[in-house]
Order: C-alpha cells, then sequence, then structure tokens
C-alpha cells in the first residue's frame, strides 16, 4: 500500500425515501473524486502544483436498506462507465442512475415536461394501488411494492452492454465490495461447542444452538470463480442468474418492515457462503464451532425483510475489509477509514436518555417497552469496539441560515416525514434532499474530511505535497496549547479554486411545502387499499359462513375510520414538520 494512498470504506445507513439524500451524497463525492484526478492529470502537463497529488481509493461500499440501494445503484453507475453528475435541478430524466432513481423514483414523467404539469400517476399513489393483494393469500404489505421493483429493475435494464470493470474509474479499487445487509425471518442455527466431559450420567456435553438473524451479501466485483466460491458472491450483472440474484438482493434490503413486500431466497445463498460469512464475521473457529450442515442444507432458503431492521449503519462490515486488506491501524497517519453517510443518525443524549423513567411495574408498561428493547438489542453491534482508533467520520443533512453557521428552523430533510415514508408523496421533496446531499458533501469535504498534514514526514499522506497546494487548501486549527497545526484535505474539492465557497449556500434555496390539497385526492385510493388488506386478511381467518356477511358490512365502516385515522395523523406530521 502506497503510504500517499488513503483507502476509503463508505458505510450508507438506512433511510426509506431519504435515500434522496444519500445518493446526492455520494453524486458529488463521485463528481468531486472524479474533477481531482482530471485536474491531477493535467497538472502534470503544466508547472503549477497547486492541486494535491496523494491518491484516494474506494475499497468498499457497504448498505443497509436505502443506503444498500444506493450502494448497488452507484456500483452499477461507475461499472457503466457514462456516470455524470446532475448540479441542477431537472424535471426530465437526465441518465444519471442515482438521480433518475432516487429523484423520480417511479413516477410517470413524460419528456419534455416539468413537474407541475406531468401527467399520469406519482409513486405514492401507484403504492395505493390493490393488484399485488391476494384475496386468498392476504395482503403482502401495506403499500404495493410493485413502483420499487419497477425501480431496482429499471437500473439493471438500463445498464450499457459494455460494462463492466474496465470502465471503473481510477478512483474505484479494482477489488472493490459491496457490502448489503438483509434480515432473514428464518434463524441461521450454528452450534457452538461445549467441552466433552463424560460421567456415568452423560455420555457427552450437548452442544449449544445460537441463532442469527442477519445476513450479509458480501459482492465481490473482481469474482474469480474458482478461488471465490463460497467465499463472496459474484457481480455479474450481465450473467441472467447474476443479475436477478443482483435484483432480489436490492429489493430485499429496502423492504421495509409490513409496510413494504419481503423477498424470498430459495437457493441463491448456499450453506457453505452462509458458514464462512458467520464464521468471519462472528469471530468462529473452524475446529470448534459447526455451522449449517451443508449435507442436508446445501442451499439456505428464507424470506428476508429491510436490511436496517438489524444491522442499519453496516460500518462494522466495511472497518472489517478494510483491516483485512490493510492491516492495522495506524493511529498517527491513518491510511484508510470509513465514513458513515447516514440520514437519520442516532445520536448520544444523556439528557434525553436520563430524563425517562425506566421504573416499570405493569404487563402493559412491560410489553411497551419489549419491542424497542428487542429491536435495539437487535441493532446493538457485538463488534462496535471493534476498529479502535481507526479513521472513522459521519456525515449527517445540516441546512444553514443564509450567511450564518445556525441550523435552520425547518428539519434539513424534506422526505424524513412519516418515518422516512414522506418522501414517496411528491418529487420536490426529493429534489431537495437529492441537492442537500450533493450540498452537505461539499461542506463535509471542505470542511471535515481532513488530516493533520506533514509534508516533510514520509509516513504523512501529505509527504511531498507543494507549498502552493498547501496555501489554496490548508486549514489551520489552534491546538489546546496554543500551537497551529495544518490540515488537508483527503479528498480536495477542485471547485473550491473556482470560488465557491459559501458554506451556507444551497442549490435548492427554498424548503418544499405540503400540498394538502393534493393529497385530499388521495383519500379513496387509500380508503379502497385499506379496505381491500382488510378484506384479504380477514377472509383467511373468518371460516364461519355467519360471521362473513356481517364483517363485510362492517369492513367498510372500519376501512372509513381507519382511512380518516391516516390522513389526520400524515396531515398532523407535515404540519408539525412545519410543512
Amino acid at each position: 500500500m502506497s503510504n500517499q494512498t488513503f483507502h476509503l470504506g463508505l458505510s450508507l445507513a438506512g433511510a426509506v425515501s431519504a435515500g434522496a439524500y444519500t445518493a446526492g451524497f455520494m453524486d458529488y463525492l463521485l463528481e468531486a473524486l472524479s474533477e481531482w484526478e482530471k485536474a491531477k492529470l493535467e497538472q502534470t502537463h503544466t508547472s503549477h502544483r497547486n492541486i494535491p497529488n496523494h491518491n484516494v481509493i474506494i475499497d468498499a461500499i457497504g448498505g443497509a436498506s436505502a443506503g444498500g440501494m444506493v450502494g448497488m445503484i452507484s456500483t452499477l453507475a461507475l461499472y457503466s462507465g457514462n456516470w455524470k453528475p446532475v448540479k441542477k435541478v431537472s424535471n426530465v430524466k437526465t441518465g444519471n442512475f442515482l438521480y433518475d432513481s432516487w429523484v423520480f423514483l417511479d413516477d410517470d414523467i413524460e419528456a419534455n415536461s416539468n413537474a407541475e404539469k406531468r401527467r399520469g400517476k406519482g409513486t405514492f399513489e401507484k403504492m395505493l394501488d390493490t393488484s399485488d393483494i391476494d384475496t386468498k393469500n392476504g395482503a403482502p404489505s401495506l403499500l404495493n411494492s410493485t413502483p420499487i421493483d419497477a425501480i431496482a429493475e429499471r437500473v439493471f435494464n438500463e445498464l450499457p452492454k459494455n460494462a463492466g470493470l474496465e470502465k471503473l474509474p481510477s478512483f474505484i479499487s479494482e477489488d472493490l465490495r459491496l457490502l448489503i445487509t438483509l434480515t432473514s425471518l428464518r434463524p441461521l442455527d450454528y452450534k457452538v461447542k461445549l467441552s466433552r466431559i463424560k460421567s456415568k450420567f452423560l455420555d457427552e456435553t450437548p452442544s449449544h444452538r445460537v441463532s442469527s438473524h442477519d445476513v450479509v451479501a458480501h459482492f465481490k466485483l473482481n469474482y474469480d470463480n474458482e478461488t471465490d466460491r463460497g467465499q463472496y458472491l459474484p457481480f455479474l450483472p450481465h450473467n441472467l442468474d447474476s443479475r436477478n440474484f443482483l435484483i432480489k438482493v436490492t429489493k430485499a434490503t429496502g423492504a421495509f418492515p409490513i409496510g413494504l413486500k419481503p423477498r424470498y431466497f430459495n437457493d441463491e445463498f448456499t450453506a457453505q457462503y452462509l458458514n464462512n460469512s458467520l464464521k468471519v464475521r462472528k469471530s468462529l473457529l473452524e475446529d470448534l464451532d459447526v455451522l449449517i450442515d451443508k449435507e442436508t442444507t446445501p442451499n439456505f432458503q428464507f424470506t428476508a425483510i429491510d436490511g436496517g431492521t438489524i444491522n442499519n449503519e453496516p460500518f462494522d462490515e466495511v472497518l472489517r475489509h478494510l483491516i483485512s486488506t490493510h492491516g492495522a491501524p495506524n493511529e498517527e497517519n491513518p491510511k484508510f477509514g470509513t465514513v458513515l453517510i447516514d440520514p437519520f443518525p442516532s445520536f448520544f443524549d444523556t439528557t434525553k436518555t436520563d430524563e425517562i423513567n425506566y421504573k416499570i411495574s405493569s404487563i402493559v408498561g412491560i410489553l411497551g417497552a419489549l419491542v424497542p428493547t428487542i429491536l435495539n438489542q437487535a441493532r446493538h453491534k457485538q463488534t462496535d469496539t471493534y476498529g479502535i482508533g481507526l479513521f472513522k467520520l459521519m456525515s449527517f443533512p445540516r441546512k444553514l441560515k443564509p450567511g450564518k453557521m445556525e441550523v435552520r428552523d425547518h428539519p434539513p430533510l424534506a422526505t424524513g416525514a412519516l418515518e422516512g415514508f414522506g418522501g414517496f408523496i411528491d418529487i420536490k421533496f426529493r429534489q431537495h434532499d437529492f441537492f442537500l446531499g450533493r450540498d452537505n458533501a461539499r461542506n463535509f469535504l471542505r470542511g471535515i474530511l481532513f488530516l493533520e498534514c506533514d509534508k516533510n514526514d514520509p509516513n504523512n499522506l501529505f509527504y511531498g505535497v507543494s507549498d502552493a497546494a498547501i496555501a489554496e487548501f490548508r486549514r489551520l486549527i489552534k491546538q489546546d496549547d496554543g500551537s497551529v497545526k495544518v490540515y488537508m484535505p483527503i479528498i480536495p474539492d477542485i471547485s473550491k479554486i473556482e470560488g465557491k465557497n459559501n458554506p451556507t449556500s444551497y442549490e435548492v434555496e427554498d424548503f418544499p411545502k405540503f400540498d394538502f390539497k393534493a393529497f385530499k385526492d388521495l383519500k379513496k385510493p387509500i380508503k379502497k387499499r385499506i379496505n381491500a388488506i382488510l378484506k384479504a386478511e380477514l377472509n383467511g381467518r373468518i371460516s364461519s359462513w355467519v360471521l362473513r356477511p356481517i364483517i363485510s358490512v362492517f369492513r367498510g365502516v372500519f376501512a372509513s375510520k381507519i382511512t380518516k385515522w391516516v390522513m389526520v395523523q400524515i396531515e398532523a406530521d407535515f404540519k408539525k414538520r412545519k410543512m
């Protein structure tokens, strides 16, 4: 590993429709890397030396839920070789996989039309369609997932035939890994062998069974069928079987529990792959621990839901790959690290947690606390301390007041309403957040993703950097002892040289408003879907021919009341968010 190369792993957290923000962040990050590479090449032919000349290579992209979908789409965009950033709001398709997938979703968009005058259905209205509900088998989810399927499939269908590894830019590792989390509703059981102590009462000590539900789909782009089979998963979007598997994983990682349709895997995950994955991720010893029996279970069948259910910020998976590739970290001169992009970050707030009353004495209270307890424990990373001393940073949504370093009064994300589902309702929400992601990425690269610079230290990332480059990009940080140290950006943003230096400027300045009038037009399809769900779920559970007509009569009343409640709750949430 070259001392002047920084290896970066990206962790993309779950976000539901706020994946538009993550997509915008990735769009700007890839643009900045691309423009920097161009500037370095141009610099070799001139006498100017104001561009830092070290290298940055992305080694891994890990993602959960919407983050996993963004990770897959980003990888496909890079794999296609024709990726171009979107710098201005567009109401027509751009050819940019990230923008077209996350801003337009499955909205009906006509060529040369604008968002105000477009005809056809929007994504949210399509998600209310009842065509996916089978009255015999019940409703697969609260919302119709067909529009989500269309988004995932469209990206693969539009992939150029000449896409391939040779199209990857120089800042992407030839051995790039794509790590996507899934949640299996079937436990992955494995044995923990206990010491074999025999007695006249016991022939041998039985093994202890442990169950795990987190699955990581570890794709290796430079996959070798001979050496990598059973260790990693192939990324071959032009191969029909691999393509279908990639599409299914993309859909499965975003299958929000109950809200969106789960996905069933029949023979795509072999026991050999899952055994090897568990062995590495759980630090199991092959000669002591017996995992899934490969003879009785050659392929592991399971139903998958949203990867964010139990592993929403897979930075541990990314860090593990970085360490396995580059060895022990150097705390003084880091050469690899990870950035977590999290639209809905969880900050440690001692005041908030201390104010909660944890004395619970009733059955109802225990039941109410049990669900978040189980969920929080499921999301707890046993390897949170893994990689102590590693370079780890997080970026999250922020929107500042014009000319001031103060956060604006409204929430930063327009798609954040309804626990992240709000972005499905209006394209304007997704446009705002895509460009907020781009603008936040700009500020992150220019103000946070920095390392200390020592141009005379051969172990330093910026060894040999020119004084002109330091003068152009440096940040002077005053230390506690009064001394001043020089810091330089890991990824220099070349647009900074062009004078675009206002961190409080945003491409989409105005925060979008919720169209209450247009939303009321959705009352009828909302009620129709609720009625269809009730019919499908009750029909299969009410066997009495006497009760069925009674239930049928009251079902419409229940549907009306639930619809009214849903409408009130949605409007109240947007009002609370000052939208």
